[in-house]
């Protein structure tokens, strides 16, 4: 029950803030937290425009929307499934790392993609990588976070994923405007400078995915069933 005089958004902030000091005890969960938080604004960008960037840089009609949205699913599913695999024979960082290192060349390739059909295998690379990132992170979550703890480790995880999911497209959406609007001022024809300023934004989803690969490469190769203990200062 909410207790007397107060009301539900002030002891929320306050679980929060309770939430976040029992997880300072746990750093290699909050390295991989902040490695995830960065990791999925990339993430984030590329979900939320994958479709707008097919139709600015290819004129993609809805049929070959739908069609793409398609092949991102069926890579999905088989992402999910291959990476789960993974995580059973590499270890959850090794599948995490392999995960984001696809996502990082699904990203790049975006610079090279010159036709629809090139596009399209870039997209099925996608989504299989990007399940991959998404699945093995919720793994990794319950293996770092302490079994009595679970439940609210994981409403960090899902925090820092709701932080992103606006942050990345935001990033993503401003860098590409200005990109576009900057070549306009030069005298570029509009559809050029949009489709330009699309391609050169990508360096921000590439960008991210790399730093966020960077600081997971220092979370410790945790083991897979044991629980973490807490971790004093100084160790």
């Amino acid at each position: 029950p909410l207790p007397e005089h107060e009301s539900y958004i002030p002891v929320s902030f306050k679980q929060l803030y309770r939430t976040w000091k029992e997880a300072s005890n746990y750093r290699q969960f909050l390295l991989f937290i902040v490695a995830f938080l960065i990791a999925n604004n990339g993430i984030m960008m590329t979900m939320d425009f994958a479709g707008i960037i097919g139709a600015v840089l290819f004129n993609m009609t809805q049929t070959q929307l739908i069609v793409f949205m398609i092949i991102v699913q069926i890579t999905s599913v088989a992402g999910a499934f291959v990476f789960g695999k993974l995580v059973d024979r590499v270890s959850t960082k090794r599948a995490l790392i392999l995960a984001i290192l696809g996502m990082i060349l699904a990203c790049s390739l975006i610079f090279g993609a010159k036709s629809l059909l090139v596009f399209n295998l870039v997209g099925a690379l996608a989504g299989f990588a990007l399940t991959g990132v998404q699945s093995v992170s919720r793994t990794a979550v319950g293996q770092l976070a302490p079994e009595e703890k679970s439940a609210q480790f994981f409403g960090i995880y899902s925090l820092a994923s709701q932080i992103s999911s606006f942050t990345g497209p935001a990033l993503y959406g401003l860098l590409a405007t200005a990109f576009a609007l900057s070549r306009e001022r030069r005298g570029w024809e509009p559809l050029l400078a949009e489709q330009t300023g699309m391609r050169l934004a990508v360096i921000a989803m590439v960008a991210f995915l790399a730093v966020g690969l960077g600081v997971l490469l220092f979370v410790r190769n945790w083991p897979k069933t044991q629980k973490p203990a807490p971790e004093k200062a100084g160790e």
